[in-house]
């Protein structure tokens, strides 16, 4: 007898692991739907930061099959009149806020939204708390999606969503101006200049410095080995942005640089103007 294929969806919060949110919320899906697969994208989002956690999403989704749900609770005005969506990318499912934490999947992915939820007449359970959302409406949705319920079904499809407002790259007569959009775990700093955009405006790429925070970080290179123990470094990641490095160490602490921070780049000859 063929085995009817788990139902797979993933979860990504800034609950971090310490508290019982996280169980929770898994707990009330596996009720729900006891076949469920849980995957965990990353419950380390720092507090409320939408935009560390949109730029996450977008850079895990693609990667999963068909079917799958993701389920976003960074959440900052839980408990207020703001909307749940639901939508579809390439056969794959996503529930979230409406506070622009799908800005990345929207514009990189074609995003498009199907459903608005209203949180009060959504719920799945019999109260609703006010202050956790993940529990009681983000949870209980994703087990009716999970069983098989047509998220079209769950209201009326949104004439727009939000989007973050979040800086672009600008562009001098002899340099582009970017900034720090996001700070990973080993301190790496990953800029909103795009390689394209780089590569598109100067074709040897071989003739650039780029520097952070006012500090000076090198040549662009081609992975962080390329720098010495220490050394900082400049590099095109694996998402396709500019991304300010040290080769085991942390640039964050390096260049006392963080989100926000200011990044050039600009050929070497103006690097002293």
């Amino acid at each position: 007898m063929t085995m009817a294929k788990p139902a797979l969806v993933t979860l990504l919060t800034d609950f971090g692991t310490a508290d019982p949110y996280v169980a929770a919320m898994k707990g009330v899906i596996l009720r729900a739907c006891p076949a469920a697969t849980i995957v965990d994208i990353s419950h380390d989002i720092p507090p409320q930061d939408v935009t560390a956690a949109a730029l996450v999403l977008a850079q895990a989704a693609p990667y999963f099959p068909p079917g799958t749900l993701h389920v976003v609770v960074v959440d900052p005005t839980v408990g207020t009149d703001r909307r749940i969506l639901a939508g579809r990318f390439a056969g794959q499912l996503f529930l979230f806020p409406d506070n622009g934490v799908i800005t990345f999947v929207a514009e990189t992915m074609a995003m498009q939204v199907l459903a608005v939820v209203r949180a009060a007449e959504s719920a799945g359970t019999a109260s609703v708390s006010m202050t956790f959302h993940g529990r009681d409406v983000f949870a209980p949705l994703a087990g009716q999606i999970l069983n098989g319920l047509d998220i079209a079904r769950l209201g009326p499809q949104p004439s727009t969503y939000k989007t973050l407002d979040l800086p672009r790259p600008i562009e001098q007569e002899d340099r582009l101006i970017g900034r720090v959009i996001y700070a990973d775990r080993f301190g790496n700093l990953i800029s909103n200049v795009p390689a394209e955009a780089v590569r598109r405006r100067w074709l040897d790429t071989g003739r650039l410095i780029v520097s952070c925070a006012g500090r000076q970080v090198g040549p662009i290179q081609a992975t962080y080995a390329h720098a010495k123990e220490g050394e900082a470094l400049a590099l095109f990641n694996s998402m396709g942005l500019l991304e300010v490095a040290v080769n085991r160490g942390s640039a964050a602490q390096k260049l006392a640089a963080g989100v926000g921070s200011e990044v050039i780049v600009m050929e070497a000859r103006h690097e002293r103007q």
